[in-house]
């Protein structure tokens, strides 16, 4: 069974970042949104733990001693059967997506890059990531930058995959999702009932909007697991830094696939986008997929290798700075090594290498790479954009 797990929260929240608290060159720690995977798929399987435990009269403590719902939930780094999809958003109950690196704008006008020509730059002789010569609606370009932190509708996804670009209204921007709220801590020092000296910081805290919330799709439940646990359909639950309240509401997920494929059938490049952060790859530029390794061609830098079996040549590459996502082990009790991940929305230009079967639209809606697992690598793959015009 797939159970869609959706999360509201009734206060703000804080899934920190990174980051040291003392870093230099910053006094204050921001808030990762959407909140990190692993902290969403905690909160669930904790939940189904808890009721596992009230049905069979076991505790926590006894964990490594029942095999049964460690098969069910897995245990630590392990997720046994489970297979996780998301997190994705929900606005007024409907999903929005991740807006890609390529979406650009200028004066509420979007528009979308496309593969340029050959250039000279410190990655040799490549093809970029370049601006469409006209926009629909706009005189020039001057001034237009990268659409930033925002989400589509899917109507604004399936725009894209066409290679056109998503209308104004499909396009959702993080004040209509949620707004900052900073806040000034301090260190308490328990033992004197004093403040801690030198203990001050700052944080700053998300507040979201009454009709957003977060989703998490969980795949490899067994299809009668809330009538074996009377595992209730909406439960209260702790979350987050400060372990602040938040809804948790459990319900069998819809079937069928949110964003259907393009015709790539006789396409021969095409976009790949990636929907949620996926592992960066070690000694590679940013945003090349572990396993792809430099090639030339026609005096032309590439890289080559395979996504999910599809031999693949990679044009360039186009995503925001890389995440760097830690936490903490609650099975080993440490913390967990920090890891660099490219951020969802970030774009793959590529070729097929030769006639292969499936063909391009065999890399639609997979998941794939390490961690495929947690739901990161998500991918789908689109048309690549007319460099001639673009615009709403």
């Amino acid at each position: 069974m797939k159970l869609s797990c959706s999360f509201t929260p009734f206060d703000t929240w804080f899934f920190r970042e990174s980051r040291p608290q003392g870093s230099i060159g910053s006094s204050e720690l921001g808030s990762v949104f959407p909140p990190p995977v692993r902290t969403l798929l905690g909160a669930v399987r904790t939940a189904i733990g808890d009721a596992w435990h009230a049905r069979h009269g076991t505790d926590w403590r006894q964990f490594s001693q029942l095999p049964a719902l460690q098969a069910l939930i897995g245990n630590g780094e392990s997720l046994g059967n489970l297979r996780v999809h998301g997190p994705w958003l929900l606005k007024d109950g409907h999903r929005l997506y991740p807006a890609p690196a390529t979406l650009m704008v200028k004066d509420e006008v979007y528009f979308l890059l496309g593969l340029g020509d050959v250039v000279h730059c410190d990655l040799g002789r490549v093809r970029l990531p370049a601006f469409p010569t006209r926009v629909a609606g706009l005189d020039n370009l001057a001034g237009a930058k990268p659409a930033g932190q925002c989400w589509l509708k899917a109507a604004g996804w399936l725009a894209i995959l066409q290679g056109k670009a998503p209308q104004t209204e499909q396009v959702v921007t993080a004040r209509e999702l949620f707004h900052e709220e900073p806040r000034l801590g301090i260190g308490r020092d328990n033992a004197r009932s004093s403040v801690s000296e030198g203990m001050l910081y700052q944080t700053r805290h998300l507040r979201l909007l009454p009709d957003v919330a977060v989703e998490l799709e969980v795949d490899g439940l067994p299809d009668d697991l809330q009538q074996q646990l009377d595992l209730p359909p909406q439960q209260v639950i702790r979350l987050g830094g400060e372990g602040r309240q938040a809804s948790l509401r459990l319900q069998p997920a819809q079937a069928g696939e949110s964003l259907p494929a393009p015709d790539l059938a006789s396409a021969g490049s095409a976009v790949l986008y990636n929907l949620t952060p996926m592992p960066c790859a070690h000694d590679l530029p940013a945003g090349i997929p572990e396993g792809f390794r430099p090639v030339q061609h026609d005096g032309i830098d590439y890289w080559e290798g395979e996504i999910a079996g599809l031999g693949l040549r990679l044009y360039a590459v186009a995503c925001q700075r890389p995440l760097r996502e830690g936490g903490w082990d609650m099975a080993s009790h440490q913390s967990r090594p920090v890891e660099s991940l490219l951020p969802a929305g970030s774009a793959l230009f590529v070729e097929l290498l030769g006639d292969q079967p499936g063909g391009l639209q065999a890399l639609h809606h997979i998941t794939t790479g390490p961690g495929a697992a947690l739901g990161r690598g998500q991918l789908v793959a689109g048309l690549l954009p007319n460099l001639t015009t673009s615009g709403n």
